[in-house]
């Protein structure tokens, strides 16, 4: 699957964008121009767009996550006297749990209205609409800033992001420095991304922060290529919930959920719960489905066999021919079963034509590069998109894995 990211600019309708496979990878030459223009990119692409930081409120938020319509609801009492005018004007949506908070994005209904009328007539039917803060990269333990001609954008390691200007980056880095103090896991660290013609400013604004322990990385094939990357790293919230909601979309979900959890339960043990997926008949219905499908594959292993473990002990085992596994699907769940170690769990796999966004939790982070290692040993390309520490001492890693046999 190949996603067209398309990044708002002026109120007037310029844009940039850019076209990623599912691994953020380029996949043709990056454009600019009017929405009219990005549409003709658009054909058998997914859209994503990416609109001002300055129009989307981001927080992290203690919030129960038993339900996203209670959650929230949550969000806008918690909110209320953090944001300035009424939040009844205001459409909230809630993405991924970090531990025990839940990333909360608002924005105003009536702007977000009006963005989806001018796609919906430059031919644009947009799948998810992100803050293009949140296409900033996830670090752990830093925060990070995008440095362009005439603004900088900044997010801090809590996930708040400020559009801001150049001579205003010194003044956000103090105020994050404040909040992070209390933080004993790590000192404060700040990431500058930027063009290489923009290397002198940047080297500039780093010297106005005070000696603080900074980092600048020259972004070689521009700005809108970083930011199409980093949105496929499955940290963003996405704006398109409630009322917003693509009608198709809650169908595609669950097909979605019931293709990856029936992938995954044939190999690893117990099931993985998955956002989307709480119904419990539901899910003890897709149990029964993939005992039964397992029962079809293997009629010798007999009624009493341990079905899953019998078939995740043929797959590691296996000796897998291209006529066997033609996609590369089963050598995939196969290097990913002798790479895993003790502490290393799969939550999830988004897989096609030889590429894969595995999901998974590893005791550490140098676990977490093992499994790297391991794969790489094997024929893969690999790359640790996002790795989060968890409080149990636990990382929570999103790999970009390519099979490069052949290539």
């Amino acid at each position: 699957m190949e996603y067209l990211v398309i990044r708002i600019g002026d109120p007037d309708g310029g844009a940039s964008w850019q076209a990623v496979d599912a691994h953020g990878a380029p996949v043709s030459q990056g454009g600019q121009g009017e929405l009219e223009q990005a549409a003709e990119m658009a054909e058998g692409r997914k859209v994503v767009l990416l609109i001002p930081a300055r129009e989307v409120f981001r927080a992290r938020l203690d919030l129960p996550v038993r339900g996203r319509r209670s959650a929230v609801r949550g969000a806008r009492y918690a909110l209320e006297d953090r944001i300035a005018g009424d939040v009844e004007d205001l459409h909230f949506a809630v993405g991924p749990a970090v531990g025990d908070q839940l990333e909360v994005a608002a924005v105003e209904r009536r702007w977000l209205e009006g963005l989806l009328e001018r796609s919906r007539q430059a031919g644009l039917l947009p799948d998810a609409v992100y803050g293009e803060g949140d296409a900033l990269p996830h670090l752990p333990n830093a925060a990070a800033a995008l440095l362009e001609e005439n603004a900088v954008m900044f997010r801090d390691g809590g996930g708040q992001v400020v559009s801001a200007r150049h001579g205003e980056l010194a003044g956000l880095v103090d105020i994050a420095c404040a909040e992070h103090a209390g933080d004993e896991a790590a000192p404060f660290r700040l990431v500058i991304y930027c063009e290489p013609a923009l290397q002198g400013e940047a080297r500039q604004a780093m010297a106005g922060l005070n000696g603080r322990d900074t980092e600048l990385r020259l972004l070689e094939q521009g700005v809108m290529t970083q930011l199409a990357a980093e949105s496929m790293s499955g940290g963003a919230v996405n704006l398109l919930q409630g009322e917003f909601r693509r009608r198709d979309d809650r169908a595609r979900r669950l097909r979605d959920v019931a293709i990856g959890l029936l992938a995954v339960a044939l190999v690893l043990p117990g099931y993985v719960a998955m956002d989307g997926w709480r119904a419990q008949s539901e899910y003890q219905a897709l149990a029964g489905i993939v005992e039964t499908r397992l029962g079809q594959m293997m009629p010798d292993a007999g009624a009493s066999a341990d079905l899953r473990g019998e078939f995740r002990r043929r797959v590691t085992s296996a000796d897998l021919s291209a006529a066997a596994d033609g996609d590369g699907f089963l050598r995939l769940l196969q290097s990913l079963e002798r790479a895993g170690g003790s502490g290393t769990r799969v939550l999830g796999i988004n897989y096609g034509s030889g590429s894969a966004q595995v999901r998974l939790t590893a005791a550490n982070m140098e676990t977490l590069d093992q499994v790297r290692r391991s794969l790489l040993s094997v024929g893969y390309s690999v790359l640790i998109q996002t790795a989060v520490p968890e409080s149990n001492g636990s990382v929570t890693g999103e790999l970009s894995v390519r099979d490069d046999r052949g290539r």
